[in-house]
Order: structure tokens, then C-alpha cells, then sequence
């Protein structure tokens, strides 16, 4: 085997030179500048339009929960003041009536003889007073001229002194007689509405016998349980809000009074809350649910439970978006409604846009895409 010439050792050596500067790493410049590029073309995580939400100011309350059943404030039961029967009733159940306006005629022929019967007694004993009134003006002028004796006087006088008692004792009996008259006619004591009809033409009817129910549905009362560890946040005054099933809107109360005495057998307390039901729009008997308003704020920032993460604890914060970036904003908890699952923060100013709610994989630092 022949030996390599000079010059074949020369390019040998000069490939092997090529090759070791080929295979050697780049430098950390050229490092940075790749990742920048591999980061700029790294696709942003696309978000909903319900992933995110911007803060706004609203008011918060902190409220307690009830549940109630509306009653009318005024109800009243109309009686028969008379035994008779029924000869006509004038109105239904869910009819309104006013003050006075006749609901039934009950039968009144018997009453009506007995009250010209009276009214024949007490001329008969009018009359009789007269009479007797003339004698004793006559006795006296005699008894004064020395005429009659003191006693026969004294008789004369004693005789008008009874026909003047039995003419007020009959007049009496007149005014008795003319009421059971008036009572066969039955009317409304109060405004309202008729909820129970209790007889029907024809029926005998004794005294003291419920015929009607009728309730001013114009305020209504609203009698919630509260538990007694709860009870002492209630003052009367505070306002309150419920809605009854089949309305959209809520409805406005206001806690009147507390029973100071607890429900023997839940340990309750009653508040009554007084409902303006002038319009008509609420009827007694329906289901609410509602709360008493605490305490409420209106200048802080509304946000939604989701949107506060750690919120029970020492140290909450939300998401906002600077840009395309997530960042974690510290934030204060000023006000909870638990009820309505909001709260009223501090730290976050109006108009910012956050993450509604946590989103699997997102973390502070991530870059995404707001919803078109």
C-alpha cells in the first residue's frame, strides 16, 4: 500500500476541521431569540363570551331568607243578628264590596208585624200618659186649694209616673223591633273582598251564624319564622323584597314588628312584614320567599361568587385580563349575599374585564383570546 502524499494529508485534515465547526452548539443569543419566536407562535386559548364578565358597580345586600304566607291585615266574618230565613243573597265568592253595600235580605214578615204591633202599643200607652198627665195637672190645682188630701194626690201622681215608664218602657221595645227589622238586611262592614259565602236562598239562618267572610286585600301581612340564632340581626323598619311563583318581579315589604315570644315547638320567632298590595297584583294565601335586607352597598363592585377565587378565605382574588395576559388581582371582600351568590368587592376598578369563573388549565401568566 502506497503512503498519502503531503497534499492529501493537507485536505484530510482541513475536512476534519469543516466538520468539527459544523457540529458545534449555537449561542445563547441565538437561544433567546428562538424561544421569543416559539412563544409569539404558541395560539392563544380561545374564550367564550361567558368565561368572562366586566366588573361593574351595583348594590349588594346582605339579606336573610324567609319564607311566609300573605294573610289580609283586616278580615271580618258578617253574623245574622236575628233568627230567619234567607230570602236573597246579592253577592259571590271573589266579588269586591264597599263599606255598607247590601249582600243578602233575610225574611222579614214576622218583624214587620211585630213592629206595627209595637207601634200600636206604644200610641195605646201614649194616650194613656195623656190622660194621665191631665188628671194630675187637675189634682194638683185641687190638692193646692186645699181640696184633696196629700194622699189622694200622691195616688194621681204615682199613676202618671207608671204610664210615663210604661211609654218609655215600649218605646224601648219600638227601637228593639225596628233594629231586628234593619238586621234582616245584611251589609258589608268594611271594603274588601267577599272570600267565603256561607248560605244560600232559602236556608234558615240563627243569630250569631257566620254568613259572609270578606278581607281588604289592600295590605297584606306577611308572617315569616325566623330561627332564634338569626333573630337578633331583625329591627323593625328594614326593608325587605320576596316573589311569589308565576311573577317575574320581586315585590317590596317592610318588617313591622317581631314576636317577642318564640314558637313553642320550633323555637321561632314570627316577624310580620306589611305588603302594599293596592294594585291588586297579590293575593292572601299565596307562598313567598324572600329576605330582609341588612345591610346593603352600593358603591363597591358587584361580582358573581365563581368570579372570587379563595373567597372564604384570608386572601381572595380574581383573574383580570391585561391585554391577552391573565393576571391575579388581590381583592377585598366587603359584602356577601349568599342567597343571590354575589359579592361586593374592593380592588377591582369598573369596567375591567375577569374570568367569570375558573377555567381547567388557565393559570395567571396564560395568554388567551377574548370572544368576538
Amino acid at each position: 500500500m502506497t503512503s498519502p502524499t503531503p497534499f492529501r494529508t493537507a485536505c484530510l485534515a482541513a475536512s476534519v476541521l469543516l466538520l468539527a465547526a459544523c457540529g458545534q452548539p449555537a449561542t445563547s443569543g441565538h437561544d433567546s431569540s428562538a424561544a421569543s419566536a416559539a412563544a409569539a407562535a404558541t395560539p392563544l386559548r380561545q374564550l367564550a363570551r361567558g368565561d368572562v364578565l366586566q366588573a361593574t358597580q351595583a348594590p349588594v345586600a346582605a339579606s336573610l331568607p324567609f319564607t311566609a304566607t300573605l294573610n289580609a291585615l283586616t278580615s271580618i266574618e258578617v253574623a245574622a243578628e236575628i233568627d230567619a230565613s234567607v230570602r236573597e243573597v246579592l253577592v259571590r265568592e271573589g266579588e269586591t264590596v264597599r263599606r255598607g253595600q247590601l249582600l243578602a235580605r233575610l225574611d222579614g214578615e214576622t218583624l214587620q208585624q211585630a213592629l206595627v204591633e209595637q207601634q200600636a202599643q206604644l200610641a195605646n200607652d201614649e194616650a194613656r200618659l195623656r190622660l194621665a198627665r191631665l188628671k194630675l195637672d187637675k189634682q194638683r190645682e185641687l190638692y193646692q186649694q186645699g181640696f184633696i188630701s196629700k194622699l189622694a194626690f200622691d195616688e194621681v201622681d204615682s199613676e202618671y209616673r207608671i204610664r210615663e215608664g210604661d211609654v218609655n218602657a215600649r218605646r224601648s221595645q219600638l227601637a228593639r223591633a225596628r233594629k231586628s227589622l234593619a238586621d234582616t238586611a245584611v251589609h258589608s262592614p268594611m271594603d274588601g273582598v267577599v272570600y267565603a259565602r256561607r248560605i244560600q236562598p232559602g236556608e234558615q239562618v240563627s243569630r250569631n251564624q257566620k254568613l259572609f267572610a270578606i278581607a281588604d286585600l289592600s295590605q297584606l301581612e306577611a308572617t315569616a319564622s325566623i330561627p332564634a340564632r338569626q333573630v337578633a340581626q331583625l329591627q323593625p323598619g328594614q326593608r325587605a323584597h320576596f316573589r311569589v311563583e308565576g311573577a317575574t318581579e320581586p315585590f317590596a315589604a317592610q318588617l313591622l314588628r317581631i314576636n317577642p315570644v318564640a314558637n313553642a315547638g320550633s323555637r321561632t320567632f314570627n316577624a310580620y312584614l306589611r305588603v302594599d298590595n293596592r294594585a291588586g297584583r297579590l293575593q292572601a294565601g299565596q307562598f313567598v320567599t324572600g329576605e330582609v335586607i341588612l345591610r346593603e352597598i352600593s358603591d363597591a363592585v358587584r361580582l358573581p361568587q365563581a368570579a372570587v377565587r379563595d373567597a372564604d378565605g384570608s386572601a381572595p382574588w380574581v383573574m383580570l385580563l391585561d391585554g391577552n395576559t391573565l393576571r391575579r388581582q388581590p381583592v377585598s371582600i366587603v359584602l356577601r349575599n349568599d342567597s343571590e351568590r354575589v359579592l361586593a368587592v374592593r380592588g377591582v376598578e369598573v369596567g375591567r374585564t375577569l374570568l367569570a369563573a375558573p377555567l381547567l388549565g388557565l393559570k395567571p401568566g396564560d395568554r388567551v383570546a377574548l370572544p368576538r
